[in-house]
């Protein structure tokens, strides 16, 4: 068995590890691409055990408790048309327009607008003008380098997490990730301008589904992600918690 442990800094709510950095952790398990599927919110600076499951899974848990499963799977992706650099920066702009004063998880370490530049990864990915596809601009930091000088697999998966839940385009509206597919083709070196794009796949009921990935500057396709995103109800107990969270 491994140990792994998600540092606060790394929240999605301020009680809970970011869904996508989150998976990455547990998807070390896994060689090759991989699917993570949340059975809880992850727990934060608590140690969290990945231990053999059945047949190919994982398994990532606390004591009794699965926190996750973790299992070989296929990214298939088909994108769409590709917003050019103009309409990336207007996709930018429109986020903090659209979420500003409502953002419901604001100290999320991916999408977070009250994350300081260098501690969260502020990925604002709005809506592109005239396009299905919510795309930002992301240059990783040093600090998220492992021992090999490119960025850790985890910050990969991080980064194409929060974008496919803004492409579903459902806010005010709130989902938490249920399941993350990701394959990654290539970790890139800290100081890369990458591109992220998402776009919604379809609906049924409350699941909902888009994908995502992350361009290098030849808009090669270096990661991409498929995410299964499960609306709230307005009465949900975890839509009070990210409230309390927020200080409402």
């Amino acid at each position: 068995m491994t140990e792994v442990v998600i540092d606060k800094r790394f929240c999605g709510p301020k009680s809970s590890g970011n869904g996508g950095y989150s998976a990455g952790l547990f998807a070390q398990a896994i060689n090759g691409p991989a699917a993570v599927m949340l059975k809880t919110p992850p727990p934060l600076n608590t140690p969290i055990m990945l231990r053999k499951g059945e047949g190919d899974a994982c398994e990532a848990v606390v004591g009794d408790r699965v926190v996750a499963i973790v299992e070989p799977a296929s990214v298939v992706i088909e994108p769409p048309a590709l917003p050019d650099e103009d309409a990336v920066h207007a996709a930018h702009d429109a986020f903090l327009s659209d979420t500003e004063g409502e953002h419901l998880i604001p100290f999320c370490f991916v999408c977070g607008t009250r994350r300081e530049a260098g501690d969260g990864l502020r990925l604002f990915t709005g809506p592109a003008p005239d396009s299905p596809v919510n795309a930002d601009f992301w240059t990783p930091g040093e600090d998220l380098a492992g021992d090999d000088g490119l960025v850790r697999p985890e910050f990969l998966w991080a980064a194409l997490d929060c974008p496919s839940a803004f492409a579903l385009r459902l806010w005010p509206r709130l989902t938490l990730l249920g399941r993350q597919a990701v394959d990654i083709r290539r970790r890139p070196k800290p100081g890369e301008r990458l591109t992220v794009v998402a776009w919604p796949e379809r609906s049924d009921g409350r699941k909902h589904y888009a994908s995502a990935a992350l361009l290098d500057e030849s808009q090669e396709i270096i990661a991409a992600g498929n995410a299964l995103w499960i609306e709230l109800a307005p009465d949900s107990p975890l839509l009070a918690q990210l409230k309390a969270d927020r200080g409402e």
